[in-house]
Order: C-alpha cells, then sequence, then structure tokens
C-alpha cells in the first residue's frame, strides 16, 4: 500500500514546479501557449502530445480514444515520470531500447521506429511513453516490494480458482547444446558454410552421446553444458518444437551472435512439477497486483499533484 514516506515532500514539491511551470509558459509565444492544454506540476502537455497519443492507441491498441481519454493517460504518464525523478529512478536510452525490443518480439528498434514514423507516429513521443513505464514498474517495486512476492500458497489459490490441481505434471527435457562458432566480423560466406555444416550434422545424429562425441572433433565447435528445462517453464511454441523432436535428434539450426546453435534433445521424462514453476500462472497473479496497485497509487499521487487544465 502507498504510504506517504513514499512520496517526499510532495505537497511542496508540485506547488513550486507548477510556479516555475506557469512563469516559462508566460513567457512563451501566443501561439505557442495555445498549444498548451494542460500543465501537471508545471510541465506542459500539448494538443500536439494529444493527437499524437490518440494515434499511438489506435495503432498499438485498436482503440479508438477520446480526447480526454488521451489526455487523462497523459497526465498519469508526467506523474509517474515526476515520481521516478524523485525516487532517484533513471533510465538509460538502451533500457528503453530494450523494452521497445522486448514488446516488438526482438525486432530491431531502429527499423521499428522507421516504421511508426512512416504512420505518423513520433519516435520520440514513443520513446517517452515506454519510458514512463518502465520508470513507472520500478516506482512500484520500490514503494511495495511485498507486492511482487508471490507465496506458493497464492499460486495454490490461483491453480484452484482455474480447475487445476496445485500438484501438476510436467516434462524434464534433458537438452544438449552445441555451437558451430562464427566470428562476428566473418563474410556472409561463411555464416553460410558454417550454416550448412551445422546442418548436415544435424542430419546424421542419432544421440546425445553422439552427438558430443562428433561435435567435439569438429573445428571452432562449443558443446556447451547440458541443462534440464521443465515444459511448464518453455513459451507454448517452444514446447511444441520439443515435442515434435524425437530423444537423439537435435532442434533447427539458429542463428545466433555466437554462431550457428542447435540443441540435442537427450531425453524427456515425465515429473511432478513444483507449483513455483507455474510461470504463467504466477505472471498472471503478479499483473493482477501490479494494477491493482498501480491504480490505488496513481490516484493518491493524482490528488497531490498540481493539475491544471487549459
Amino acid at each position: 500500500m502507498p504510504h506517504d514516506r513514499d512520496i517526499p515532500s510532495l505537497r511542496a514539491l508540485p506547488l513550486a514546479g507548477a510556479l516555475l511551470g506557469l512563469s516559462l509558459v508566460l513567457f512563451l509565444p501566443a501561439p505557442a501557449r495555445a498549444q498548451v492544454a494542460a500543465l501537471v506540476n508545471g510541465d506542459p502537455i500539448t494538443n500536439v502530445d494529444i493527437s499524437q497519443r490518440i494515434k499511438m492507441l489506435q495503432t498499438f491498441s485498436h482503440k479508438s480514444p477520446s480526447r480526454k481519454e488521451a489526455l487523462e493517460e497523459l497526465i498519469d504518464e508526467k506523474i509517474k515520470l515526476h515520481t521516478a525523478k524523485r525516487l532517484n529512478i533513471d533510465l538509460s536510452d538502451k533500457d528503453v531500447d530494450a523494452g521497445i525490443s522486448n514488446m516488438t518480439g526482438g525486432r530491431n528498434v531502429s527499423g521499428f521506429e522507421e516504421s511508426i514514423k512512416k504512420q505518423g507516429i513520433d519516435p520520440g513521443r514513443f520513446r517517452a511513453r515506454m519510458r514512463a513505464e518502465l520508470a513507472w514498474r520500478k516506482v512500484l517495486e520500490q514503494t511495495s516490494p511485498g507486492t511482487f512476492q508471490i507465496r506458493d500458497a497464492d499460486l495454490v489459490a490461483i491453480l484452484n480458482a482455474h480447475g487445476e490441481s496445485a500438484e501438476t505434471r510436467a516434462i524434464q527435457y534433458t537438452l544438449q547444446p552445441i555451437i558451430f562458432v562464427v566470428g562476428r566480423k566473418a563474410p556472409d560466406s561463411a555464416r553460410a558454410a558454417r550454416l550448412k555444416e551445422a546442418e548436415a550434422f544435424r542430419s546424421r545424429v542419432q544421440g546425445c552421446d553422439e552427438a558430443v562425441a562428433q561435435a567435439r572433433t569438429i573445428r571452432e565447435t562449443v558443446v556447451k553444458d547440458q541443462m534440464k528445462k521443465f515444459s511448464l517453464d518453455l513459451s507454448l511454441q517452444y514446447r511444441k518444437l520439443l515435442e515434435s523432436i524425437p530423444d537423439g535428434k537435435m532442434t533447427p539450426t539458429e542463428v545466433t551472435s555466437a554462431g550457428m546453435e542447435t540443441i540435442v534433445i537427450c531425453s524427456r521424462k515425465e515429473v511432478v512439477a513444483d507449483i513455483s514453476s507455474r510461470r504463467e500462472f504466477r505472471q498472471e497473479l503478479l499483473k493482477k497486483r501490479l494494477e491493482e496497485y498501480g491504480k490505488e497509487y496513481i490516484a493518491k499521487l493524482r490528488s497531490q499533484a498540481v493539475i491544471e487544465y487549459r
């Protein structure tokens, strides 16, 4: 739950900021002042900001928000950033890049920003929105760490709500990664040759021990440590991939920063999974808690902020 001690000098800072912001707005040319739709602790939100936010929501959330809804979201965003600043939470451009990459499923950030620019969305404003959301998560972590602590009892309750037993069965895979190393500055021809070599290796391997023995005879090939993975911890797509590959065979070759990587399915067995491994339910519960706490906390922060509509 949010506490007053989490919000240092809230009554003094917004007022000081509002007075400073008002003085700055008064010195703006008349056309610029006319573009200001609201002030949040003295920080302006413009009509362009609102039109851009409407376009973002239409594009990424498939919603058709009203001007007021877009403005209220922008006000919340300003408050989130102000709160993060007071708590000395600072995000680098690399953090924002990582957030965008995660949101787009690993897509190249520059390419993504170029594509949204063609749709009429300002990449700078999109990055500001991402920065606010990432900072807000850190604010919630810092002000209410207990919200992020999921107990086994919590998972049992949500499993029961879904009609599942806490004693869930899963498949434990023993996997053997093998990497055909390729230098980062290697030409495309060398990469293509290495990929062909990895694919030929995959086609002839009939078992885990055989794969390891053969790989150790091939130049610039790394045999990594075996690893065990539970099916419940894997994405649905990867889980289906492993289910389709018999023991002793290998996954399709994947191009990584280190080279060409493929994984041998050494063995699999059915086990009783620890409820703490139920990642999908853990994430569901965490998302629900964050939404509830975040909604309560932003309401409190709004009540203590100086918001002026124009």
